[in-house]
């Protein structure tokens, strides 16, 4: 009888036992994803895999990273997050299904576009899944509001977004009464690739006080050529530091006819954070911060 009064008490106090900021009042929650599919959470879920990197920050700055279980093995930031059991890579090739059910998430939130795959084979699993795919700010406030609310974490995420809302209001602020100078951002050199209207890249230009030469292009990231950029004669070339990538006057200057572009001949030409600005997590908004120090002078 002793013995069974225990596994009562120990029983209660699971049912009970609360992660410590979460906000149960909204439970039952049922939300709807990017992909229209209705989710359904009877309480906020206690061990969550997250598919992206982006989600991976979102989670862990909404406070919510006690309850993550797993990650990709590119979600290197927060450095907690590192601690967690990895399933797999980003693409949806490359997650290890056999991982994720060994971690008996009560939820998967991933990616629509790059995890596509992967929804059938988790819903005949009967696995909880969230898919987001935020494609501008406004949205990523959206999927951060989310987030918070799948979390129990509503209040956690308004902050985030309210912190990032206040770093954006302090970049555009840097530019005044100004011109917005034109602004080349190089993705790749071979080929030349650069980033059109439709990215996280061209709006943050545009929220620092620049103008993307290319934002009139519809195609996420079109291939040029040299004689388009000399057209466009952009005053900064701009560029992220992934893959250890290094862009510097003096190589610029080889290429035909760049050394006439204003930004090779004034020497504007910069590299950011790609990890804040590829990612569509809280740093979007300390990337903005960054390109306005790079075009209006450090603070």
């Amino acid at each position: 009888m002793n013995i069974r009064k225990c596994f009562l008490w120990i029983a209660l106090f699971i049912l009970t036992f609360e992660l410590p900021g979460q906000d149960r009042t909204g439970f039952p929650l049922t939300v709807q994803d990017v992909l229209g599919r209705t989710l359904t959470l009877a309480e906020p879920p206690r061990r969550i895999v997250s598919l992206s990197p982006g989600i991976t920050e979102i989670l862990f700055a909404v406070s919510a990273g006690d309850q993550v279980a797993g990650v990709t093995q590119y979600c290197n930031y927060p450095p907690e997050a590192q601690s967690r059991s990895k399933v797999g890579g980003f693409s949806g090739a490359t997650v290890n299904i056999e991982s994720i059910v060994r971690l008996q998430p009560d939820l998967v939130i991933l990616s629509s576009f790059m995890h596509e795959r992967l929804i059938p084979l988790l819903e005949r699993l009967s696995i909880p899944i969230f898919a987001v795919e935020p494609q501008n700010f406004t949205e990523v406030y959206q999927t951060i509001e989310q987030i918070g609310k799948l979390t129990g974490k509503s209040q956690k995420s308004g902050e985030v977004i309210a912190g990032m809302k206040e770093k954006i209001r302090r970049a555009e602020a840097r530019r005044g009464n100004r011109e917005r100078p034109g602004v080349f951002w190089e993705l790749s050199d071979e080929p030349l690739i650069t980033a059109g209207g439709n990215t996280f890249i061209s709006e943050a230009i545009y929220l620092a006080g620049g103008l993307n030469v290319f934002a009139d292009l519809k195609e996420q990231w079109p291939a040029i050529n040299t004689e388009q950029v000399l057209l466009r004669s952009p005053a900064w070339i701009i560029a992220g530091d992934d893959h250890g990538k290094v862009i510097e006057p003096k190589a610029l200057s080889r290429r035909p006819g760049w050394s006439r572009i204003p930004a090779v001949r004034n020497n504007c030409i910069a590299l950011v954070s790609a990890d804040r600005l590829y990612r569509y997590g809280p740093r979007l908004a300390d990337a903005v911060l960054s390109i306005a120090d790079i075009l209006w002078g450090g603070l």
